[in-house]
């Protein structure tokens, strides 16, 4: 057990460290959409653009490709870590990738926030109303943050299924690994009903000219 909880938590711990690089990553290269400052110094959405939403689209598929890579790794991690310790980890690293990709999403988020929060409030603050200025970074749709452990619980569910369709789980025991090997030792044996031809018994020969 004391094994499971290692395993999990650096997933856990791992993943969603990732969280920090992305946020920037997604600073960097989102684009902004335009607002239109209204009398009252609030931002309208003016004019209507895709960039409105490129934004979120970016940072959908930075966590899909995040959770992509994620379920292979981490199943790959415990495939190597179930052969050499014998044990099922499957659930344990299945756990601790979806947990750290959740979290990995929001760390994300809320660091493009409060990078791109200062430049969006003082241009806000030095535009006149009818004037347009960019927005700010937000996420609004949960479906977003839910793309990474989605698609690393898809991707780690289908290596899973892989392998138990080949049969080449690393934590099965050693009596049931030795099987096929078993299996091809008895092909190689003798066919079935097959026995030994028996010894022929010695000939006695009378010595010539004996008489009884």
């Amino acid at each position: 057990m004391r094994r499971h909880f290692v395993v999990g938590g650096t997933a856990l711990g791992i993943v969603t460290a990732l969280g920090l690089p992305l946020g920037l990553l997604w600073w960097a290269v989102a684009p902004r959409a335009e607002m239109t400052v209204s009398r009252d110094g609030e931002p309208l959405p003016y004019p209507l653009s895709e960039a409105l939403f490129a934004a979120e689209g970016h940072f959908a598929i930075m966590m899909a490709a995040t959770g992509l890579a994620c379920g292979y790794a981490g199943y790959l991690a415990q495939y190597r870590w179930s052969a050499r310790h014998r044990v099922d980890l499957r659930l344990a690293m299945l756990l601790g990738v979806t947990a750290g990709t959740a979290l990995a999403g929001v760390v994300a988020w809320r660091t493009g926030v409060l990078l791109d929060a200062p430049t969006a409030r003082e241009a806000l603050a030095q535009a006149a109303p009818g004037d347009i200025v960019p927005a700010a970074l937000d996420v609004r749709s949960v479906s977003a943050l839910l793309m990474g452990p989605f698609v690393a619980v898809l991707q780690y569910g289908l290596f899973d299924a892989i392998s138990m369709w080949r049969r080449d789980l690393p934590f099965l025991p050693d009596e049931e690994a030795r099987e096929p090997q078993a299996e091809q030792e008895i092909r190689a044996d003798p066919a079935d009903g097959a026995e030994p031809s028996p010894a022929r018994p010695p000939v006695l020969r009378s010595e010539d000219g004996a008489t009884g």
